[in-house]
């Protein structure tokens, strides 16, 4: 997979995350038989650890890719309003990073639609 969105270098290293961030549900009615999410297009995760703050951005089909320094994360979503529901949210809030290599970490943003 080529990179996908902006991203900033997390450290040295050859590893990272990769995935995808859907958002869910995507409307306040969910019809049988159709699927309740979207991807996250454009969406900005931001991932924080010791200090550091590295950001990487979806791209059109809600795919990202980030290089990430080896250890453990925590994620938020760069644009979570301070009046969002409290049931809204990304998860999962933390994430670990293998010290080589790049892992699937996929994403789900709960905006609070109800």
């Amino acid at each position: 997979m080529a990179a996908c969105g902006a991203q900033s270098s997390g450290g040295a290293g050859g590893g990272g995350l990769y995935g995808t961030v859907r958002i869910s549900p995507s409307s306040p009615v969910c019809l049988a038989g159709t699927t309740c999410s979207k991807p996250a297009r454009g969406f900005k995760l931001v991932f924080s650890a010791n200090g550091r703050t590295v950001t990487a951005k979806t791209n059109a089909r809600g795919h990202y890719r980030v290089q990430l320094a080896g250890g453990r994360y925590v994620v938020r979503a760069a644009a979570a309003s301070r009046n969002a529901s409290p049931k809204s949210g990304l998860t999962p809030r933390t994430v670990s990073v293998p010290g080589n290599g790049f892992a699937k970490r996929n994403f789900v943003y709960d905006a609070g639609i109800r």
